[in-house]
């Protein structure tokens, strides 16, 4: 086996590094727009140059606290996706160069490869990975609509319009998670977070369980993209499940080839979970 020398752990951190910022800016810039206290607006140490009005009134500032957690948590969504299309761009560039030193694609396909997948969304690049590597996450269903509502946001400011309908009646957001729940006897089932206060008397004979399901978001033409804190930290989740198998897929296609390769963290639990 040849041994080649690439970073899968380095590559892996451009998606851990955007999971990272957009669960702790988040939480900074929702406490300071939800701090009462807060009202400080104008930029420090500018005391030359004023773009607005140096005191507003108060219903004034209320907007604009609202309108900044709204911004907070778009451009969340935003970084979000578009560092995990630079992390796929760096698992397409890896897996041409295990393909061409096996000999499986010719240097001068895979120098016209790199720049075209680049230039794809996040929906193609997934697709491509699977067709040409045959490299995998089993969430890649939810990205086409997380990518739309992305290309909304960042081009029309999260404003629906014809083009993010796409022919339907509507854009719809989907993502995968968990719900943690009570179990009753009788079936029905009792959220259990946000835990409310004082706590949650449960009889005898529950059953605490995580149950999965698919969020949906449904967004009608000349309406706003809006998500909650808890919607983008469960999108960080599924982005962090779906990077973790696309990096294991990654060195299955190399250890399919004859490579051995240093598998980076957590990739072996990943392989080799059910």
């Amino acid at each position: 086996m040849n041994r080649i020398n690439i970073d899968l752990d380095q590559i892996k951190e451009i998606a851990l590094k955007a999971i990272r910022r957009a669960t702790i800016f988040l939480g900074l810039g929702v406490n300071a727009a939800r701090d009462k206290t807060f009202t400080s607006y104008q930029l420090p140490e500018n005391n030359y140059l004023r773009l607005v009005p140096e005191k507003v009134a108060e219903d004034e500032l209320y907007e604009f606290k609202v309108n900044f957690e709204k911004w907070i948590i778009s451009n969340g969504l935003r970084e979000l996706i578009e560092s995990f299309g630079v992390f796929l761009d760096r698992i397409h560039q890896a897996s041409l160069w295990f393909a061409t030193n096996k000999g499986h694609i010719r240097p001068q396909d895979a120098n016209k490869f790199s720049p075209a997948f680049e230039k794809k969304g996040v929906e193609g690049k997934l697709n491509k990975l699977r067709t040409r590597f045959n490299i995998f996450t089993d969430k890649d269903k939810y990205f086409p609509s997380i990518n739309q509502a992305r290309n909304c946001i960042t081009h029309r400011r999260g404003v629906v319009g014809v083009e993010d309908l796409k022919g339907n009646d509507t854009l719809q957001l989907i993502w995968w998670a968990f719900d943690i729940i009570a179990l009753l006897p009788d079936g029905k089932e009792i959220p259990l977070v946000p835990l409310p206060e004082g706590g949650i008397y449960l009889e005898d004979g529950c059953t605490v369980a995580i149950k999965i399901r698919n969020r949906n978001r449904e967004y009608k033409l000349g309406e706003v993209i809006e998500l909650t804190p808890i919607d983008i930290n469960e999108i960080c989740f599924l982005i962090l499940l779906a990077t973790n198998e696309i990096v294991a897929s990654t060195v299955d296609y190399a250890i399919s080839l004859g490579i051995e390769i240093t598998e980076p963290s957590g990739a072996r639990e990943q392989r080799n979970a059910p």
